[in-house]
């Protein structure tokens, strides 16, 4: 309905408004007056805003996701970006200036803006499930358009196009991965019926064998029994008799079906990793073995050097990744 009502809003309607509010507060003037000297009401833009509107049916991807693509579009929102949102034609004696910002306003809400010649473009949040998309333009002949209000439909045309270029950069930057706190929401317990179940922790070593233990192949077949499970862990990982018990092991097996991780196959009573459950023992044992556990043996028991570095891609990213921790370590050094 409002968006009906805006696109009613004509050059006709406008003017016929106009024109009944200046006779009501403007000044009077007689016959006489009039007959003397050609008297005539025009109307002109100065500044104008359009602005389009996308509604989201919940607010909670939309902030994460807005954050993230502010960074994108610093980076990606160069001088010929901008130039082509607004339809400019790009030169060296372009006068105005050509350049994005990220501010932060109201409680920390961002505001991306993209500044070309004397218009802006902006998007930010509003009202927790809307994401706005606006364009301001302050100098109409930027838009090769002079001030009168018949040009209005002639602007809306030009600012519409403009706005679905700007939306159809930032789809790109909003199709970007986000936080997803799934270690947090693991370590919180659960309820099943009337018993609490505690949470999932990181640094659980028992858990990560269990996870690395059922992501055997053998596990999704069939399944397998509590003793199979316990066998396998004991003489993978060499534990000694009496360090893992299957009162132990029981326990950590009720702990990973209440949170979804684990079940049991029919009625017998062999366990399988659900399909969440894979994807989150792969995230658990990858990032301790592959993620972490590298990174930190570099920071804290030894580098490895770099003037033998195996042909590795895997291995030329962890060298990498220790450079840029040193890096940070060091401009924090500097910062203190």
């Amino acid at each position: 309905a409002l968006q009906a009502a805006a696109d009613r809003l004509s050059e006709e309607v406008l003017r016929k408004r106009l024109d009944y509010w200046t006779f009501a507060l403007g000044p009077k003037f007689s016959e006489k007056e009039r007959a003397r000297v050609p008297l005539y009401r025009d109307y002109s833009i100065n500044q104008v805003e359009y602005c389009r509107n996308f509604i989201f049916q919940r607010n909670a991807p939309i902030h994460k996701i807005f954050e993230r693509s502010c960074e994108m579009g610093l980076l990606n929102l160069t001088a010929d970006k901008v130039t082509q949102i607004f339809g400019f034609r790009k030169h060296k004696r372009l006068r105005g200036k050509f350049y994005t910002m990220l501010e932060k306003i109201d409680h920390g809400h961002h505001v991306l803006r993209a500044y070309a010649k004397d218009a802006v473009a902006r998007m930010y949040e509003k009202f927790s499930t809307f994401l706005r998309v606006e364009l301001c333009v302050n100098r109409m002949k930027d838009l090769r358009l002079n001030k009168g209000l018949e040009n209005l439909k002639r602007l809306r045309q030009i600012l519409t196009a403009a706005t679905d270029r700007f939306a159809s950069f930032e789809a790109q930057a909003l199709n970007v991965p986000v936080d997803f706190p799934l270690f947090q929401r693991l370590a919180l317990p659960v309820t099943v019926g009337k018993t609490k179940i505690p949470g999932i922790k990181i640094h659980d070593t028992r858990l990560l064998r269990l996870m690395e233990a059922l992501l055997h192949e053998g596990t999704q077949i069939h399944g397998w029994r509590t003793a199979e499970i316990h066998q396998r862990i004991t003489t993978a990982f060499g534990l000694a008799q009496g360090a893992y018990s299957l009162t132990q092991l029981r326990y950590d097996i009720r702990k990973l079906k209440a949170h979804g991780l684990l079940e049991r196959q029919g009625q017998r009573y062999c366990y399988r990793l659900t399909d969440k459950g894979v994807r989150v023992a792969l995230m658990f044992v990858l990032f301790h073995k592959r993620v972490c556990g590298p990174l930190a043996n570099s920071l804290f028991d030894r580098r490895p050097n770099q003037q033998q570095q195996p042909g590795s891609k895997i291995e030329a990213a962890y060298h990498k990744a220790d450079a840029a921790i040193q890096h940070i370590l060091d401009q924090l050094a500097v910062a203190a």
